[in-house]
């Protein structure tokens, strides 16, 4: 009967040493106020300006968090030898996360985000477009963000303030 338990032991340990070993297919849980951004290394405090990516790193992945969808571009700009797995960021009105392919982004040199981006990305097309009318700016996709990025043209100005909550 010892025996019986012990390898029940076992096999419940050796599963859960494997599921902690597996590959992150998601997005992460993002503890505000203190993981840090792996672009810029502050701590990431507003969710609704966060992102995330999943770069290959071996087997299993390494899971990347962001405190500004600027700094998410930045790097992914910078790693043209990494694969990306997938990449998320959270729609600004409803922080809920969403993938950055299938988003539509503002970017307004009047929002002010964490590293100063100006960039915010939403999960309807439509909630963009009212943003770029009350504060001006443009609608753009993923595609875009990465283009500027890549071409450095991305605004940054981490000493601007924090947006004031709405």
């Amino acid at each position: 009967m010892r025996s019986f338990e012990a390898a029940i032991s076992a096999l419940a340990l050796a599963c859960a040493s494997a599921c902690g070993d597996a590959a992150p297919t998601g997005p992460p849980e993002i503890r505000f106020g203190a993981d840090a951004c792996d672009g810029c290394g502050m701590t990431i405090a507003e969710p609704r300006y966060a992102a995330a990516a999943v770069a290959e790193d071996g087997a299993l992945g390494r899971m990347l968090k962001f405190d500004d969808i600027g700094c998410l571009a930045r790097w992914e700009a910078s790693a043209s030898a990494t694969a990306i797995r997938g990449r998320w960021v959270h729609d600004r009105s409803t922080e809920a996360w969403i993938e950055a392919g299938t988003a539509t982004f503002s970017q307004s040199r009047d929002l002010t985000t964490p590293m100063g981006s100006g960039i915010a990305a939403f999960g309807m097309a439509s909630d963009a477009d009212v943003l770029v009318t009350e504060r001006g700016g443009e609608t753009l996709s993923w595609s875009a963000i990465l283009a500027r990025a890549r071409a450095g043209t991305l605004q940054s100005s981490p000493s601007r303030q924090h947006e004031a909550a709405r």
